[in-house]
């Protein structure tokens, strides 16, 4: 290491943007960082990221260590498995709300007292259940769970263009289920 190596001695170049200071901070604690987001997400790409966003956060705010409470070490690995623990809430959190959006849609729908309402959307649900499982989850998720494509795809871990290829699909498809429905009702 170029510079004396100590943890101060890091900090106070890092509060001058010295790049090479980062670099030397990486080096020396990568490989920990990464191992403690590692441990708590169980994914190592998602571990990649927490290590890199603890990076980031020591680069935005160098002055938020202060050695009076620890080592550089014990700091970095704090704030990676602070955000570890965060990211494990979000994504639980978001895996609670699409399950609970697509628990909603397969129960039978509400009426109300519009029959010409209650119809409709029991004519809706019907096409839904007709689709495959993976259409009616990326629609679900979009419509009923006002989702742009791309969260579809964040939420669900899937590719943007699958994502799209799921709600493309699935659409035309309950355009077709329910403009045979309405044919068959028309034929009544």
């Amino acid at each position: 290491m170029a510079y004396g190596g100590s943890d101060t001695a890091l900090i106070d170049r890092l509060m001058t943007r010295d790049e090479s200071a980062l670099r030397e901070v990486i080096d020396l604690y990568g490989g920990i960082v990464n191992g403690m987001a590692r441990r708590v997400v169980g994914d190592t790409a998602m571990a990649e990221e927490v290590a890199q966003d603890a990076f980031v956060t020591l680069w935005r705010r160098p002055g938020a260590f202060d050695p009076d409470r620890g080592s550089l070490k014990t700091f970095l690995t704090t704030v990676a498995r602070n955000k570890a623990v965060d990211l494990i809430r979000r994504e639980e959190a978001n895996k609670r709300k699409k399950d609970a959006l697509i628990e909603e849609m397969k129960v039978e729908p509400a009426t109300s007292g519009f029959d010409g309402d209650a119809d409709r959307r029991a004519e809706i649900h019907d096409a839904l259940g007709r689709l495959s499982g993976v259409q009616r989850e990326a629609i679900t998720l979009a419509y009923f769970g006002g989702r742009t494509y791309r969260e579809v795809a964040d939420e669900l871990g899937i590719a943007e263009g699958t994502a799209k290829t799921r709600l493309r699909d699935g659409l035309k498809k309950l355009r077709t289920v329910l403009a045979d429905a309405r044919d068959e009702a028309n034929d009544d």
